[in-house]
């Protein structure tokens, strides 16, 4: 018996709700894929940081790609800690 959950440990770059499609870049690749889900559990967690305009502090830089680019912490990578 199975459920037919997979984990991928990467970033959603789109989300299409209508289609139940998403657009991923996995951890370790330079490109996206795209996969098809029947449902989508968004678990973004939390940033508080008042003082910076995406949330993020030293105790918790931000992960995001895009985000990273602009980050004053962007030598910490919290995906590898």
């Amino acid at each position: 018996r199975s459920m037919g959950v997979k984990f991928i440990w990467g970033e959603v770059k789109q989300l299409d709700g209508e289609k139940k499609c998403a657009a991923i870049k996995p951890m370790f690749a330079d490109t996206t894929d795209i996969i098809s889900f029947d449902y989508c559990v968004i678990c973004s967690g939390c940033n508080f940081g008042p003082f910076k305009p995406m949330g993020e502090s030293l105790w918790f830089p931000t992960v995001h790609e895009e985000e990273r680019k602009i980050s004053d912490w962007k030598h910490i990578d919290e995906r590898f800690i």
